[in-house]
């Protein structure tokens, strides 16, 4: 996968973890492998985790 492919995912996974959706379903609607393949890009280029990102969104 391209960094170009993978920064559009990780942006389309942050927005749905913005709307309280499942961690897991985020990773299987934006094409990551499962949920630990999103956490460690997420986690790799945000340095948080998806469910913390999704936390701060949605308090």
């Amino acid at each position: 996968m391209s960094d170009y492919q993978r920064q559009l995912r990780l942006r389309a996974a942050r927005r749905l973890l913005a709307r309280g959706d499942a961690i897991g379903d985020v990773a299987a609607r934006t094409g990551f492998a499962d949920q630990s393949h999103l956490t460690r890009w997420f986690v790799r280029c945000y340095g948080m985790t998806p469910g913390g990102y999704r936390g701060a969104c949605t308090d």
